[in-house]
């Protein structure tokens, strides 16, 4: 990487962090009495900012760094109440999808499960907090209630929310891998060059605690990247090393045509939705692309779907200079600015800040 490469890198980790840090507590902090006498209202301001900001990362590496977006398959549906799957292939996949659910224009409904330690990381666990996104300590004695009180809501609100799951659990690295690999060969599974071997335990429980609510449909997207891959996570992202190409493959399946009430089944339909990625994946690095059906060779996106980027890049970066300037020369922003980092660090720390709004409405 050159050091052109690094400066961008350094710039790409720095605005999406500061953006998170002030969007935290210059945006959200001052909506939470919403929260206690207009849950609803709140809740529609908090989707729609983290939505907006969900399209920043996407704008700067599309940008930035050219990064190439190629999508095949089915397309995602906005009124639909949904579950999504995916191929953990590097630790960054999830942001990466957000070139995909922001042309879809998903971003805002889009919610997905973090590690439990991610939460209180000042801007941006603070931000998915309000968003009410998913955090796990990876106990499951301790993440089932948890996740059947929150699937429970997304699935009965009026709302079209879309949860991201990766089965997989961890992504893909040569010590994942193995021990996959191991697992595997014991339980006499198929071996998987490409992917991990999925974890039902955590899919098969948001399926049926969905179907408690709304469940419209499950999409399983495929993850490939041609080129660069970013291994090593943040630190690809501090000197400059992103992917030239994301590729990814969405197959729809409606809800009825998943296995219920049986968990074998249900676990046999999870297996068999990897071994068809296993055979995407070789496909895919063998030719170059996913294969597409004629009906499929149209751009998935129109032109239009692009128009976000520099309208998100401007309106973002201007923000953030305003907000450095009134730090600079306003005493009254910076004190603003202390009294709101020690009341968001209070109220992650006590766990009030997480799904504020829910708990208000009960």
């Amino acid at each position: 990487m050159s050091a052109t490469d690094t400066l961008k890198g350094v710039y790409f980790v720095f605005t999406c962090f500061i953006s998170s840090y002030f969007g935290s507590t210059f945006i959200m902090l001052p909506s939470l009495p919403l929260a206690i006498c207009l849950p609803s209202l709140y809740r529609s301001y908090v989707q729609f900012m983290i939505g907006t900001w969900m399209l920043l990362p996407p704008s700067l590496y599309e940008l930035i760094f050219g990064t190439k977006i190629v999508v095949t398959g089915d397309q995602l549906e906005r009124k639909e109440s949904s579950l999504i799957i995916a191929n953990h292939r590097t630790r960054l996949d999830w942001m990466f999808l957000w070139s995909v659910t922001g042309r879809a224009r998903v971003s805002a409904m889009l919610k997905i499960i973090l590690r439990g330690d991610l939460k209180h990381i000042p801007g941006f666990g603070w931000s998915m907090q309000f968003g009410s996104f998913f955090f796990l300590s990876r106990k499951w004695a301790n993440d089932e209630k948890y996740m059947t009180e929150k699937i429970n809501f997304l699935a009965n609100s009026d709302d079209n929310y879309k949860l991201l799951v990766f089965p997989e659990g961890t992504d893909f690295e040569p010590k994942t891998k193995a021990k996959s690999d191991k697992y595997g060969e014991k339980e006499g599974w198929p071996y998987l060059e490409y992917l991990l071997h999925p974890r039902s335990t955590g899919f098969m429980h948001c399926v049926k605690e969905y179907r408690k609510g709304k469940l419209d449909a499950i999409y399983d997207i495929t993850m490939a990247y041609p080129k660069t891959l970013p291994h090593r996570g943040e630190m690809d992202l501090l000197s400059g090393r992103f992917p030239e190409e994301i590729h990814t493959n969405i197959k729809r399946y409606d809800a009825s045509d998943v296995p219920r009430d049986n968990d074998i089944a249900l676990e046999a339909w999870l297996r068999e939705r990897w071994y068809e990625k296993e055979k995407l994946l070789k496909t895919f690095y063998e030719n170059g692309e996913f294969p597409v059906s004629d009906t499929q060779k149209r751009p998935y996106f129109s032109d239009s779907a692009n128009s976000f980027r520099w309208p998100i890049f401007l309106i973002w970066n201007a923000a953030l200079f305003l907000i450095l300037y009134l730090l600079i020369i306003s005493p009254a922003t910076r004190s603003y600015f202390l009294f709101a980092n020690v009341t968001l660090f209070l109220l992650s720390s006590t766990g009030l800040l997480e799904d504020l709004d829910r708990r208000c409405e009960k």
